[in-house]
């Protein structure tokens, strides 16, 4: 019985915290680090296999989605997990920048970009905030105390193509 109330507290505290903190969370799936670990095999680097038109081919979402299902590895994937990949695939085969926030620790924020070549700004509150590129396909961003992460917006930009992430709409760009 007192571990059944442990468990219930914890799942509150955690809970509320979400809650507190807007509910927002990172994506469930590092969509650039899976995809060239798992797909450009086949599929190139960054989608360069991807014919011209390719997300054309499927007469509706759900076809693109029932095909990468189909793929190598990603049976495994949680449904949310599937919806990220698709979010990068849909991107890649447009030939435009994908931006995800993956992970959350403490005031640390780091996410993914592709193509990798792309410059990354953050702001919150309208003042520049300092990103680091550990890698050609990560960012990272340390919050300054009172910057919230709604607050975050971070910007990619390459070759005069320009997409943004607003964390308090979402962990990714190109959802749809």
């Amino acid at each position: 019985m007192r571990r059944l109330i442990s468990l219930l507290t914890l799942t509150a505290i955690c809970v509320g915290a979400a809650v507190a903190a807007g509910g927002l969370k990172p994506a469930p799936l590092r969509a650039v680090e899976t995809y060239e670990k798992q797909c450009s095999s086949c599929h190139g680097q960054e989608g360069a296999m991807f014919d011209a038109g390719f997300e054309k081919k499927y007469a509706t979402p759900g076809d693109l989605r029932e095909t990468v299902e189909s793929m190598p590895g990603v049976a495994e994937m949680r449904s949310e997990q599937v919806d990220v990949l698709l979010a990068y695939v849909r991107a890649i085969s447009r030939g435009e920048i994908f931006l995800v926030w993956t992970d959350a620790k403490s005031r640390l924020l780091e996410g993914e970009v592709s193509p990798r070549g792309a410059s990354i700004r953050a702001l919150a509150k309208g003042k520049p905030l300092k990103v680091e590129r550990p890698s050609a396909y990560r960012w990272r961003v340390v919050l300054p105390s009172g910057v919230k992460v709604e607050e975050v917006q971070v910007t990619a930009q390459l070759q005069g193509k320009t997409s943004t992430l607003r964390l308090r709409q979402g962990a990714y760009t190109h959802a749809r």
